[in-house]
């Protein structure tokens, strides 16, 4: 994806909370907020498998797609720089606003110094206190860099190159689109570099839920808390298809034929590094 700058202007209109990729959105004088909707203790919290890298990421791609120009000049270090640039292309700036992450589970991007602080208005979900906690011990324990992976080693070389491919759903084209990118075709031949971008949203063509036992050994951990895990076989209107974890998925049932998007997410850690990719999310909102 090219180098993309836009110029923040300040001026849309927003009287309503914006549902967008799961994540709550608001407006105020010449700032922009992103929540997440999740509360244990009264406190707002992050999701099983967001932070403030994922929620960035939404927030950037709503502007972009609601055609809101701004410009970026630093970027809070709890977010990932190099995952977000990837996923949505932004590049940094002499001058313009900055992309804060604030204590209660949300981001701001704003020209001046204070953020969006009026949070009553946020709609809120309340996340089962036991179950949050245990997911946030398990991704530790993930997390941890001498807990080692049973399952297909993937480094971080191998990672960082086929990052943009799986964050933008970029195919390769060799007459037909291929997705995920690979290094030949059926014929042996060498495919070119991925280049075309797929549809941000497909139609699921079946679904299964793993259970803890039966789900990949990189989800060992958190798969028996979470009681397994839910995957879709989906179908792009360009032809491609593709399996994705499913994300907002507790109280929804995939049924084929739905209509899902896809959100950047945390998948797994490794190497003590958070590996971030799709999941699919039926539209609902």
């Amino acid at each position: 994806m090219p180098p993309v700058q836009f110029t923040f202007m300040g001026e849309i209109e927003m009287n309503d909370v914006i549902n967008f990729q799961g994540y709550f959105i608001s407006h105020e004088a010449d700032s922009f907020a992103i929540y997440s909707p999740y509360i244990v203790d009264e406190l707002r919290v992050f999701g099983h498998d967001s932070d403030y890298t994922t929620i960035a990421i939404s927030l950037i791609r709503y502007l972009i797609n609601n055609k809101v120009d701004f410009l970026i000049k630093q970027v809070d270090e709890q977010i990932n720089f190099d995952v977000l640039q990837t996923a949505t292309g932004i590049e940094l700036v002499e001058h313009g606003s900055i992309l804060r992450c604030n204590d209660d589970a949300s981001v701001a991007l704003s020209n001046g110094e204070n953020s969006i602080n009026n949070i009553t208005s946020i709609p809120s979900k309340s996340l089962d206190q036991r179950l949050y906690h245990s997911v946030k011990d398990a991704w530790q324990t993930e997390l941890d860099i001498r807990n080692i992976s049973q399952g297909a080693y993937v480094s971080k070389q191998q990672y960082d190159e086929s990052l943009s491919a799986r964050l933008s759903l970029v195919a390769q084209n060799d007459g037909i689109l291929i997705w995920p990118p690979r290094q030949m075709n059926n014929d042996g031949i060498t495919l070119s570099k991925a280049s075309t971008n797929l549809s941000p949203t497909a139609s699921v063509m079946t679904w299964t839920k793993l259970s803890a036992a039966g789900a990949p050994s990189e989800f060992s951990i958190r798969a028996p808390v979470l009681g397994g895990l839910t995957t879709v076989m989906v179908e792009f209107s360009e032809g491609p298809k593709g399996v994705f974890l499913m994300v907002d998925d507790e109280d929804i049932r995939p049924n084929i034929g739905d209509s899902v998007e896809f959100v950047v997410r945390m998948l797994y850690g490794q190497e003590g590094i958070i590996r971030y990719g799709a999941k699919a999310r039926i539209h609902s909102d």
